[in-house]
């Protein structure tokens, strides 16, 4: 069955649910709607007794991030409910009783790849990109980036990363452990439809146990609140300014360290 609306395509097939961003025409860009939208969908599938396993994917791309002319308009405590909403939003992915796979084509940076790192297991196609460029805009990664890269992938290479905004490919990706498999392009959704039937014929029970388990022993809250007030703060800065103005006019930014 396919549903869906603005933002989303929902494709519920046996033992699985996909749920696919489908505003190709912005790279799945992220806003409070696309946020707002996907954690009802997140509500209904969590308890639905025919989903086992979701898998979230994109049309085109996978998600660019966020949507960075929304962004222009915040001041520092809308900045902080967005934050806190993209938040709550990933931490129900990371922590539902669910796996949750990420069929990743495309871009996948900033806020996008924020979103796979929320998930259990990424699969993505080797035409693939992943980053956390929001340094160039005057910012720090808003939606659990800080933490979850470094948990993926090793502090001195989550520093590297966050701290120059460096985009890198599946080939990279996989070496340091932030992509679970690689695949062709047109093998993405069957490759990772393969892996939800797996897990979906696993005892329901079991799985909910392991993942809870597995994430407890890795529980960041406390870094994940430190990180939603950072980056509200960051907009109070002539630095955000100018990185997103840069970034909108499609030219090299100048920060001042202000």
């Amino acid at each position: 069955m396919i549903t869906g609306n603005e933002y989303f395509k929902i494709e519920q097939e046996k033992g699985f649910t996909t749920i696919i961003l489908n505003r190709p025409q912005i790279r799945n860009v992220l806003d409070t709607g696309v946020l707002t939208e996907l954690e009802n969908y997140l509500n209904h599938l969590e308890n639905d007794v025919e989903t086992k396993v979701m898998i979230i994917t994109g049309t085109g791309n996978f998600c660019a991030g966020a949507n960075v002319k929304e962004l222009m308009e915040k001041h520092p405590v809308e900045a902080e409910t967005f934050s806190r909403l993209g938040h709550k939003v990933f931490n129900h992915i990371e922590n539902m009783g669910k796996p949750v796979i990420a069929a990743v084509n495309g871009y996948a940076l900033g806020g996008g790849c924020e979103l796979a790192m929320a998930c259990d297991i990424r699969i993505a196609s080797e035409n693939a990109k992943f980053g956390q460029p929001e340094v160039n805009l005057g910012l720090i990664p808003g939606f659990g980036g800080t933490q979850r890269l470094a948990r993926l992938v090793g502090i001195g290479r989550a520093k590297e990363l966050i701290f120059t905004g460096r985009i890198i490919d599946t080939n990279e990706a996989e070496a340091i452990g932030l992509v679970n498999k690689v695949v062709r392009e047109e093998e993405l959704m069957d490759r990772s439809k393969e892996m939800a039937l797996v897990l979906a014929q696993k005892s329901s029970l079991i799985l909910k146990v392991t993942k809870n388990l597995i994430n407890t022993n890795h529980d960041i809250k406390k870094a994940l609140d430190m990180e939603i007030k950072a980056f509200s703060e960051c907009f109070a800065s002539d630095d955000q300014i100018e990185g997103i103005k840069a970034f909108l006019e499609k030219r090299k930014p100048e920060f001042r360290g202000t």
